[in-house]
């Protein structure tokens, strides 16, 4: 592969629309990054336990591409521990990786045009090959309303990746990749952003680009609404930033950061498939859902007398141009919106708009707002409701060990008023408390009623749980100390807190009372799994 970046970029990508062209590498000015933010690399060998995985994924590629891999990524999948459906709100996040992910094996070499071959090791996913020059067009024209093919999420990687890629003339490549994914699809456990983020990063290493962890973070988080999703954001900060054996607190304002978190040591994570498949790019209910917080920001703004509140599209963004805390944020959702749910046309003349010209805003096109029933009253609800801090402890940042301790009720009392923005601070909060073993099962017990608190917010607030998930949740009380969905939801997965001496029985359990009940046994292997923090993405050598 040549040396200079800039000079690989086809030429349509170089000048497309712009809009999310940042000039990030220039010629002869290689980007020199901090050393915390770059993208790990590591021998191929060190990668244990895969030995027979790779060696099959070679194999794969030689038969159908007649050559030999040269470069190998992987991407994390992740599971949210709690704050969902707030990241594209603007508040923080508690997720962490997965051990599950995406390997990619790829070859570049010079060609007379950009071309991309792909081609996937399981059989049931079709391969695909299309120039370079092709990929906006393909996107913008795909199918609505439909499970995308797997390959349109690849070409999402690699749009993102190159429109971020500084202009000059120069070779093209063709571009031969291998996909191994491993995250189970349509589980809530981002299997399409871990197959953005690992396109991304393979075209990347291609094109021998020079990007840190934030800023490839931040490019798979909007090139992954080509897709026509509008993410937050989560998912792709985590799988380039997370760090083996801790979980983050993902932030996004005022810019993107993650901070290691150490969960309890006696804290285990179980993750539980209902088998009620979610995908968010087939079903418009999550823009439906970012939509209507996104109405409910405009609202209260054009209420409150901001001049500004057609740009104000993020909760968080209001709640910092009125200087208010969340508390009187969640007085304001009360005072400013009805419980029933809005028609577009109602939503329009509070902001003084035109009907056809608040349906033809950006995310509003994506979804039928004329025949969606629009709670923006109950989805602001779920970010800010709650009576936080009323009690005489005032605030969680001031429990010491010694109160949780000695007053575990109150403690927890004042759990359960949180609202789920602050359920993700308190979780952080609780897991750095030194209580020593005397507070080791405490820990465990608050911990899992925010993960309860913010599954029945998710539940009844935002409408995103499933029968299925319900079901399971159910089922799982007696052996949890917590459960709630992870993921978007309408499906997919729950994620449940236990101690290490319960997991076997519960594991057991639900083998018999779940899947072999509703689905028969050959579901249960593939349907749960003891999960630890892992790594994040990674460029393997070798």
């Amino acid at each position: 592969m040549a040396s200079t970046v800039c000079s690989k970029i086809p030429e349509t990508i170089r000048n497309g629309n712009g809009r999310h062209h940042v000039d990030i590498i220039t010629e002869g000015q290689p980007k020199v990054l901090d050393t915390t933010d770059q993208i790990p690399k590591l021998p191929l060998a060190s990668w244990k336990g895969q030995g027979a995985r790779v060696e099959k994924c070679r194999e794969h590629f030689q038969n159908k591409f007649q050559s030999s891999p040269t470069f190998y990524v992987r991407v994390p999948g992740r599971v949210n521990l709690i704050g969902e459906h707030i990241d594209y709100c603007g508040y923080g996040v508690f997720p962490m990786a997965i051990e599950h992910d995406v390997l990619i094996l790829g070859r570049a070499q010079v060609s007379t045009k950009a071309v991309l071959r792909l081609t996937n090791v399981e059989d049931q996913f079709e391969d695909f090959e299309c120039s370079v020059d092709e990929i906006r067009s393909i996107l913008r024209n795909r199918e609505q309303g439909v499970a995308p093919s797997w390959y349109l999420y690849y070409l999402c990687g690699v749009l993102g990746t190159l429109e971020h890629m500084a202009n000059a003339e120069g070779d093209v490549y063709l571009t031969e990749i291998c996909v191994d994914g491993r995250v189970p699809p349509r589980a809530g456990l981002s299997s399409s952003s871990a197959l953005v983020c690992a396109a991304a990063l393979a075209t990347l290493v291609a094109y021998e680009g020079t990007l840190g962890r934030k800023e490839m973070a931040t490019i798979c988080a909007k090139s992954e609404r080509y897709i026509g999703t509008e993410g937050g954001g989560m998912d792709q900060a985590i799988a380039f930033m997370a760090t083996a054996g801790t979980a983050q607190l993902i932030e996004f304002v005022p810019k993107l950061n993650g901070e290691k978190v150490v969960l309890p040591e006696n804290a285990v994570f179980v993750i539980a498939n209902s088998r009620a498949e979610a995908n968010k790019a087939a079903s418009s209910c999550y823009n439906v859902r970012v939509a209507e917080c996104r109405s409910a920001a405009w609202i209260i703004a054009k209420l409150e007398g901001l001049p500004n509140f057609s740009e104000i599209v993020k909760l968080k963004t209001l709640q910092q141009e009125l200087g208010l805390s969340l508390k009187e944020m969640s007085e304001l959702v009360s005072k400013h919106l009805h419980e029933e749910p809005y028609a577009v046309d109602e939503i329009a003349q509070i902001l003084g708009m035109d009907v056809n010209e608040l349906k033809s805003m950006p995310l509003m096109a994506k979804i039928n707002v004329a025949e969606v029933p629009l709670k923006l009253h109950q989805r602001a609800k779920h970010v800010f409701e709650g009576k936080a801090f009323v009690n005489s402890f005032a605030s969680l940042t001031r429990i010491t060990r010694t109160v949780f301790l000695e007053h575990p009720v109150k403690v927890s009392l004042l759990l359960l008023r949180l609202t789920e923005a602050e359920r993700v601070y308190e979780f952080k909060k609780i897991c750095e408390l030194n209580t020593g073993e005397a507070g080791a099962s405490n820990k465990l017990v608050e911990l899992g009623k925010l993960m309860s608190a913010s599954h029945s917010s998710l539940r009844d607030l935002y409408e995103c749980s499933h029968p299925r998930l319900d079901e399971l949740i159910g089922l799982s009380k007696p052996f949890t100390y917590g459960i709630r969905l992870t993921g978007a939801g309408w499906g997919g997965c729950v994620v449940a807190l236990l101690d290490g001496e319960r997991v076997q029985e519960y594991l057991q359990f639900l083998e018999k009372e779940y899947y072999e009940k509703n689905f028969g046994l050959s579901s249960f292997q593939s349907s749960v799994f003891v999960t630890q923090p892992g790594t994040g993405a990674t460029i393997l050598l070798g």
